[in-house]
């Protein structure tokens, strides 16, 4: 199904689709344009209405095109109902070439049988994958130990922060005209504003007048909440997490510059509020566990390497 989507994508590509336009980085993206709102069917639709017809005058009812849909991917089976005449002719010209190709006894040929048994393989992996995953069950009492025992993964940190740029070009302007910073620079500056702050300057203070994140600065370096699952490098929210309210990190380098944290709240999120993310850590937890068990039952030795050495095509011989 994965191939017949992407030549479905193309074919519908090269029937006169328009392409998306490149809209650079930052750019609010135009508004999309419903489709017009389709009238309400005068009789209801069952499975035996007739609801297209084809070129050679064959009738295809409501049912035939939902078992026909039925095998697309989702955001396929949305593309099929917004353009159903197209969607369909390429569907019903796939069944038809297929259909040629069975009669030919195509599917009983090399290499053409050993390619259908290998994505009936990969479908069927697929779908006992999906199976194990849906029938996962979660205890009350599992979640709430889970809960108990890992209390740091539901911590929520509220942040201050000063964010100090640097560039390896520095003797060229930032985007504001200024001058950037060196590494070694805004290194010791950070460390500069950190002595600051312990010695008693305000974080607000310091934040609104040096950081380089001008959302955050306007607000005395606000940064907001962030919890296990917040989207930031992982070396920001190690640092995070290892602070206790009221403390400060070390500077925290990143790729373009340097973070100085504060903690101005750690709470733990109450169970209520985390019970989903519980219960879908211990499943995906047990789902690991069962694909581990997987790859330890069928892992290979390889005996003879020599065997494995991929083989070159053969060469035509100079004639002499």
């Amino acid at each position: 199904m994965k191939y017949l989507a992407t030549s479905l994508l193309f074919s519908l590509f090269l029937c006169g689709q328009t392409p998306t336009p490149q809209v650079a980085p930052g750019t609010p993206a135009p508004p999309v344009e419903a489709p017009p709102p389709q009238a309400a069917p005068a009789v209801p639709i069952t499975p035996d209405t007739v609801v297209a017809e084809l070129a050679d005058g064959k009738k295809l009812t409501a049912g035939e095109i939902d078992h026909i849909f039925a095998g697309l991917p989702p955001q396929l089976q949305q593309q099929a109902r917004m353009q159903p005449d197209k969607v369909l002719m390429q569907l019903l010209m796939y069944r038809y070439m297929a259909e040629q190709a069975e009669k030919a006894n195509l599917d009983k040929r090399p290499p053409w049988n050993a390619t259908l048994e290998f994505q009936r393989m990969q479908v069927l992996a697929q779908a006992e994958v999906n199976e194990y995953k849906d029938k996962i069950q979660v205890s009350q009492e599992d979640q709430e130990k889970q809960y108990k025992e890992n209390p740091d993964r539901f911590k929520q940190v509220k942040v201050k922060v000063i964010h100090l740029t640097f560039s390896a070009t520095p003797d060229k302007p930032g985007p504001d005209g200024k001058k950037m910073l060196s590494e070694t620079e805004a290194k010791a500056k950070i460390d500069e504003l950190r002595k600051q702050i312990l010695a008693g300057e305000d974080f607000g203070k310091l934040a609104r007048e040096n950081s380089d994140d001008k959302t955050s600065a306007a607000k005395d370096g606000d940064y907001g909440t962030i919890k296990q699952n917040s989207p930031y490098p992982e070396p920001v929210k190690k640092a995070v997490f290892a602070l206790k309210e009221g403390e400060m990190s070390e500077p925290v380098k990143q790729a373009n510059g340097f973070y100085l944290i504060r903690a101005d709240s750690v709470v733990l999120q109450s169970f209520g509020e985390v019970r989903a993310q519980v219960i879908e850590e211990l499943r995906q937890e047990r789902f690991n566990e069962w694909m581990k068990g997987l790859q330890a039952r069928f892992t290979v030795k390889v005996d003879n390497p020599a065997y494995f050495v991929p083989k070159r095509a053969p060469q035509l011989q100079t004639v002499r």
